[in-house]
């Protein structure tokens, strides 16, 4: 990462700025617009406009990835990456917050992981972007990252968000909802705190020997060999998205396979593709054949954080009972808590007389 210097040293908002790429700061070079780096004196500007407007001073620290990405890019290590240099950035001297420009494509997987890595740290964290780099035409860039500075400004709970379009999106419950919309995000649940102060669990280790975790959605005629062949894959776990409650094809094959994976001790987590509601694995008889076979249910996480904590806890080494009591717990928001099952909904009937008597 490089970094680029300090402004406005009379500056009553102080705030750290890591810029790791994505369309904010793009140009099209003939083949398609690709990230660019070097663009702090751009950023200084924006922030200068947001000093004018606001009547509020801001003095700032600005870094950037050595190799800006786009977003799409973006892998395991990027996460921890933006975590690492946040935290050091925050011990060495503590701002009001943390803005991470990012790529929109995967804002909210990373946003999520982070969320865990930084669950410990007592300054907000925002992310923004934008759906059209900062020279363009309508571009939304600064607008986000006034939206991000205001957001700061407001002393939100620390933890970490994504500030797009017109609001502020807890990064834990956050997910692109629009390419071709200046509101590209979208708060998919509510964010719900712990009932208790979280525990706080040991540091990362090397990356050396991470286990990569993986995401499967369900779709109609889900083969086991797709299924077995993603297990060998990830084979630090597999997140599966399914139907409504916890549903899936549920043929011998594929619950053999299941049930084998989690044998050996590979996590499987069960989610819904739903936007609304929780998994309730003992709803249904897939869902029951899921449970039997070892899977974890992942409440009503979204599939960005529900992947994110996977991740984090296999890498913090976690595994079985341990792993599976980490995985059900709300652990900052991500979970609803407590864990309720939510009752079919009424059905209003007519008694028959009544109706044959009109």
């Amino acid at each position: 990462m490089i970094t680029r210097g300090t402004a406005r040293s009379h500056a009553a908002l102080r705030v750290h700025v890591l810029y790791t790429g994505g369309t904010f700061g793009m140009a099209d070079r003939g083949a398609g617009m690709g990230p660019r780096s070097g663009i702090g004196a751009e950023i200084a500007d924006v922030i200068t406009r947001y000093d004018e407007a606001m009547g509020r001073a801001v003095e700032f620290r600005y870094a950037e990835f050595d190799r800006v990405i786009d977003s799409a890019d973006a892998d395991p290590d990027t996460a921890v990456r933006i975590a690492e240099w946040v935290r050091y950035s925050t011990e060495q001297e503590r701002p009001d917050g943390v803005i991470v420009i990012h790529g929109t494509d995967t804002m909210a997987y990373v946003g999520a992981r982070v969320a865990f890595e930084l669950r410990d740290l007592d300054v907000a964290v925002v992310f923004t972007g934008a759906q059209i780099p900062l020279d363009y035409p309508g571009s939304d860039a600064q607008h986000n990252l006034h939206l991000a500075l205001d957001s700061i400004a407001a002393q939100p709970a620390p933890g970490i968000y994504i500030a797009f379009g017109s609001a502020l999106h807890p990064a834990a419950r956050a997910r692109k909802r629009a390419c071709d919309d200046y509101d590209g995000f979208t708060t998919v649940r509510e964010l719900t705190p712990p009932l208790s102060p979280p525990v706080l669990l040991p540091r990362r280790h090397s990356t050396a020997t991470r286990l990569p975790v993986g995401l499967l959605t369900v779709f109609p005629d889900l083969r086991a060999d797709l299924l077995m062949a993603a297990i060998r894959q990830y084979p630090g776990g597999i997140v599966l998205e399914c139907y409504g409650s916890g549903t899936m094809p549920h043929g011998a094959e594929v619950v053999e396979t299941i049930r084998t994976a989690t044998r050996r001790g590979t996590p499987v987590v069960v989610i819904t593709q739903c936007d609304s509601g929780s998994v309730d694995l003992a709803r249904y008889l897939p869902g029951r054949a899921l449970l039997d076979a070892g899977v974890i249910s992942g409440g009503d996480m979204t599939r960005e954080a529900a992947l994110a904590k996977l991740a984090y806890l296999v890498d913090l080494g976690f595994s079985g009972e341990q792993l599976r009591d980490w995985m059900t717990t709300n652990m900052l928001g991500e979970l609803s808590n407590p864990a309720t099952t939510t009752p079919l909904p009424a059905t209003v009937r007519e008694d028959a007389s009544t109706v044959r008597s009109r």
